[in-house]
């Protein structure tokens, strides 16, 4: 039962991997044509031989001979003409299939929730595109487009064998079935080493990563001839299962040659014995060696494609299984396609946990009027940080409603919704490119002077035209030439550039220093007049003025009002604003 369910599976995998195929059904047809006619034109070839030498050579007929040779000629160019035919369609539908797959893979990718890119290392995703779209895409290349066409270079001559000389048939089958029973122990061999190294290819890839992405932690730590025996270690979990695979595979290669042998010798034994008793003609003789030829080359490549399939399906299974991720947080199919007109933000009874038995927020109310300034306070993990993934829809709430401008965020489009929103992370990611392309990542379409007025706000102008070559130098990976504070500044004008309706920042100053940061709020100030302004901060400076101040601890609000307030209650706010640091809370 378990052998039929693996098939089952595979030939479902398999289904699935040739429906890339299926927008070019006209092209793929007339592929199809042009392997045909290459098949034709090489099963034409030793018929026609075999006639030239049987019937036209004693003839002595110059004439006929040069009409045959022009017949033969003819054939050739058909030949040519398909083969040539052939290759092109297939390098321009293999082109397309692999732009498309690679376009399905990136639109899920974005698809996909936060939770995915926590549990899933980078590495392992580097290593699904780049070595399992790598190894799927042969399919299209090559597996897929052989298949078929040896298969019919198999089938064709085997029909015309067994119907006009069968002896010649089993000629070639008695060394045909030599190859398989050679190759079974090889293909199983494959096989498993084949699964063994899919599965170590994503743990070697992701030490790849680790080692270039973690180089001045190692170098900081003394770790870092721990790391390269950790490293090599991972390698070799690649390498060792790799190097049999590829051994067993030329190992099946070798027995090609030999079982060939095999059915030339018996074929030259039947042969020629007939052609001793005048029962087969020479030139017939010749033009069978042909057809034999067919059909042992194409059987030896249909075999040799399986395993090879086999190997890319293994890849293949891992593509599929992405592409069939259910993301957190999904379109309703009814969804509004709304502009919003209204900016309030609502928490309605909102409970939330990554898993079920750890809650993070609990029965969490309260409303934010549009053009309002509020602040969010607590202890590290008092769920801070994920309230305002929930505006943005990055979660979904496990229990009760958010709304923004009256209306559920899971009913409005995703699009809609986000494209109000202005978010500035702890955490800054800034694109190998230049300063001014990550500041204009925020608003693509955004002139030069807007970018400059926006790092000006940003308190951002100055350090930028003091680098090489000011808002066109490139920032390096992750933004590694700037300093932390440096990147959040940028970050800060990236998200005033596109001026968004409510802003949501995360403890966007944490990085800066005091003079920088006040120049940064007064610019924050003169942006939020008349937009929602929703943040999470340490420094009591960047709140002071807020008009509320909801204080979070172990998932659930225990104080909410303005800054004096808060102060004069003498609650939890006032114990964190009494034990914090630098006016640090």
């Amino acid at each position: 039962m378990g052998k039929q369910f693996e098939k089952k599976e595979m030939l479902k995998l398999y289904l699935w991997t040739l429906s890339y195929f299926k927008p070019f059904m006209l092209l793929t047809f007339v592929y199809v044509l042009c392997g045909g006619a290459m098949i034709f034109g090489e099963v034409l070839i030793p018929r026609r031989m075999g006639y030239l030498i049987d019937h036209v050579l004693p003839m002595k007929s110059t004439n006929i001979l040069i009409n045959q040779i022009f017949i033969l000629g003819g054939i050739v160019l058909l030949i040519l003409l398909a083969k040539g035919s052939f290759y092109f369609l297939e390098q321009i539908i293999s082109n397309k299939i692999i732009k498309n797959q690679q376009t399905d893979l990136m639109l899920k990718l974005q698809k996909l929730g936060f939770s995915y890119y926590e549990k899933v290392p980078t590495g392992q995703i580097l290593s699904l595109f780049e070595n399992a779209v790598r190894e799927t895409q042969q399919t299209y290349t090559f597996l897929f487009p052989q298949f078929i066409y040896c298969l019919a270079q198999f089938a064709v001559p085997s029909i015309i064998l067994i119907i006009e000389e069968p002896i010649f048939f089993v000629a070639a089958m008695i060394g045909n079935i030599i190859y398989v029973f050679l190759n079974q122990r090889a293909n199983k061999k494959i096989h498993h080493y084949l699964g063994v190294e899919t599965k170590a290819a994503h743990v070697s890839q992701q030490s790849l990563y680790d080692a270039i992405v973690a180089t001045n932690e190692l170098k900081a730590m003394g770790s870092k001839e721990w790391f390269i025996k950790k490293t090599i270690e991972d390698f070799n979990q690649f390498r060792i299962p790799r190097m049999w695979s590829t051994f067993w595979r030329h190992f099946r290669f070798t027995t090609v040659g030999l079982t060939l042998t095999i059915s030339i010798v018996l074929f030259y034994l039947f042969g020629l014995d007939l052609v001793k008793n005048g029962e087969l003609l020479l030139g017939e003789f010749i033009g069978y060696g042909f057809l034999m030829g067919l059909v042992s080359r194409g059987f030896s490549v249909f075999f040799y494609i399986i395993p090879a399939q086999y190997h890319a399906l293994n890849y293949a299974k891992q593509l599929y299984e992405f592409m069939n991720l259910e993301p957190d947080v999904s379109e309703d199919k009814n969804s509004l396609d709304a502009q919003l007109d209204s900016f309030d933000v609502e928490f309605k009874n909102v409970s939330f946990s990554y898993k079920r038995d750890q809650p993070i927020l609990n029965n969490i109310s309260f409303k934010i009027t549009s053009g309002k300034k509020t602040a969010i306070v607590g202890e590290s993990g008092s769920g801070k940080s994920t309230l305002l993934k929930l505006i943005g829809r990055f979660y979904d709430v496990t229990e009760g409603e958010i709304a923004v401008g009256g209306h559920d965020i899971k009913q409005l489009k995703l699009k809609n919704l986000r494209q109000n929103f202005g978010y500035v992370f702890q955490d800054t990611y800034l694109f190998h490119l230049s300063i001014k392309d990550n500041i204009k990542f925020g608003k693509p379409d955004a002139s030069d002077d807007e970018v400059m007025q926006a790092a000006k706000r940003a308190n951002a102008h100055q350090f930028i035209m003091e680098t090489e070559c000011g808002y066109d130098t490139v920032v390096g990976e992750r933004g590694i030439r700037l300093s932390g504070g440096q990147k959040q500044r940028i970050s800060i004008a990236r998200m005033l550039l596109k001026e968004p309706q409510i802003i949501l920042l995360d403890e966007a100053t944490s990085a800066l220093d005091n003079v920088t940061e006040a120049a940064i709020k007064q610019s924050l100030n003169e942006l939020s007049e008349g937009r929602t302004l929703i943040t999470v901060a340490h420094r009591l400076s960047t709140i002071m003025e807020y008009d509320s101040i909801i204080v979070l601890e172990a998932g659930e609000i225990v104080e909410q009002g303005t800054y004096q307030s808060l102060i004069d209650n003498q609650g939890v706010f006032y114990r964190l604003a009494m034990r914090g640091v630098e006016n640090e809370i």
